[in-house]
């Protein structure tokens, strides 16, 4: 990567908005206080510390891989992407956050034991398809319990078939790039830097944790709306799972796991792809947000936390 497309790291300045592709870059305090609502942003962290506590809780009760560490991250995603909504609201969407991340961290890499990562990926299949997992399995037993509080919400029988296609998504797009960083490390041909992105946009799990957002909201047009959301929820995958690439590359490249940088994309091209997926995610919901507010607000606030994270440090991978 170039100077230029390098993101800054923390305390490097303030965010370069050619990579960020999110406009209202604050340049300080006046900037900061201008742009924020300041009851919004005191409701956001007073819920952000009560998920803390029943995140690491849960990940107490449930164990690993789900890491105790991620709670405060995880629970600052949920609060700030709807920070009208309550702290029970706000939990199937803080634990899928945390059990992506538990999801990455186990499946990740080469050179480990592959069967181990399709059978998991297999039972969790089946947990999304309505089966009860098994008590000696962290993963399919958390994922059941998101799964039931997507289900429970107030949206979740309009929703709840959307986040089934969004979770297979993510579990299959996780099992292809297991197997394709596998098949090169043993000095096998690549996947198409297309076919990458069509697995990698569900296996970044963006889906999964908005679709959880919408369960928890109490909209009356939200279940028509539902397929006209899902075109900019799409464009907002590949928005974040290319600002995912283009920061972790460098330590994607030491693990051996595969990203659109090392197959060939060159860093401006994915520069201008992440831009143009933002671009076309914001036109799209323009006019769903008059019908659907709190649906299209928190997709968008999704799409802006998850870039500008990114855009600043690698999430989930920084102590």
């Amino acid at each position: 990567m170039t100077a230029e497309t390098v993101p800054p790291a923390v305390g490097e300045g303030p965010p370069d908005p050619r990579w960020s592709a999110v406009d209202g870059v604050l340049a300080g305090a006046v900037d900061a206080h201008g742009s924020m609502e300041v009851r919004a942003a005191a409701d956001a962290s007073v819920t952000a510390v009560q998920l803390v506590g029943h995140l690491r809780a849960w990940a107490g009760r449930i164990g690993l891989p789900l890491d105790p560490g991620a709670a405060a991250l995880c629970s600052l995603t949920a609060a700030n992407c709807t920070p009208w909504l309550s702290a029970p609201a706000c939990s199937p969407t803080a634990r899928t956050a945390f059990w992506l991340l538990a999801l990455d961290a186990w499946s990740d890499g080469p050179g480990g034991d592959a069967a181990a990562v399709d059978a998991g990926v297999t039972r969790c299949l089946a947990v999304v398809d309505g089966r009860a997992p098994g008590a000696d399995d962290p993963l399919a037993v958390a994922l059941a319990e998101i799964r039931d509080g997507v289900r429970g919400g107030p949206s979740g029988e309009a929703v709840y078939g959307w986040w089934r296609r969004a979770a297979t998504a993510c579990l299959v797009g996780t099992r292809f790039e297991r197997h394709a960083a596998d098949a090169v490390a043993r000095g096998g041909r690549p996947p198409l830097l297309a076919e990458y992105l069509h697995h990698a946009t569900g296996s970044i799990g963006l889906a999964m944790t908005v679709t959880a957002a919408w369960s928890a909201m109490e909209e009356p047009d939200l279940p028509a709306r539902l397929p006209d959301l899902w075109r900019p929820l799409r464009d907002a995958s590949v928005a974040v799972r290319l600002a995912n690439d283009l920061r972790g590359h460098d330590r994607e490249q030491a693990e051996g796991t595969l990203d659109a940088l090392a197959l060939g994309c060159a860093p401006q091209d994915l520069v201008e792809l992440l831009v143009r997926h933002v671009d076309r995610c914001r036109r799209r919901l323009r006019p769903l947000a008059e019908v659907s507010p709190g649906a299209a607000a928190a997709l968008e606030r999704h799409l802006v936390w998850s870039v500008r994270m990114y855009q600043r440090f690698d999430a989930g991978h920084t102590g």
